[in-house]
């Protein structure tokens, strides 16, 4: 069952990065739960189909996008209905504006939920390790919220 259920968490992961590079938006949401959400960092969360049609539409800035996604951990809940996993990411962008680039590093921390024969993200959290020629808002030195380092 777990390898089972590890095989579509994956499968998820690498849609999700087609369907980003694809601008594909209904795509995209086919793959979230209808009342999940995805955490950007600082505040910054979109819940359900309403706001993760907001969030994924603002993809259309970039004229060409590359997501990868690595060093994937899949851990299934004993109940066998839900599953939490980490993987890396790395994602290039390019801006239709002016061709300028942006390159993230960093984590997403996701939950799945069974929904009958399928498994959904329930809860995506991004966090990042680095970002060049990413754009802060609000006064912020980073986009994105950083993943959280030892000392």
């Amino acid at each position: 069952m777990s390898a089972e259920v590890e095989r579509a968490v994956r499968r998820s992961l690498a849609d999700y990065c087609d369907h980003v590079d694809r601008y594909d938006v209904p795509g995209i949401l086919a793959l979230f739960a209808p009342d999940g959400w995805y955490d950007l960092g600082f505040g910054r969360v979109f819940r359900g189909p309403v706001e993760l049609r907001a969030l994924f539409s603002r993809v259309e800035v970039y004229r060409a996008t590359s997501h990868h996604v690595s060093n994937i951990v899949v851990d299934v809940d004993p109940a066998g209905d839900a599953a939490i996993s980490r993987a890396a990411l790395y994602a290039y962008h390019v801006r239709r504006e002016d061709d300028s680039e942006a390159h993230v590093w960093g984590q997403y921390h996701d939950r799945f939920v069974r929904a009958g024969d399928r498994w959904l993200v329930q809860s995506r959290t991004l966090r990042m390790a680095a970002e060049r020629g990413t754009r802060p808002e609000g006064g912020r030195v980073t986009l994105y919220e950083p993943l959280p380092r030892g000392i």
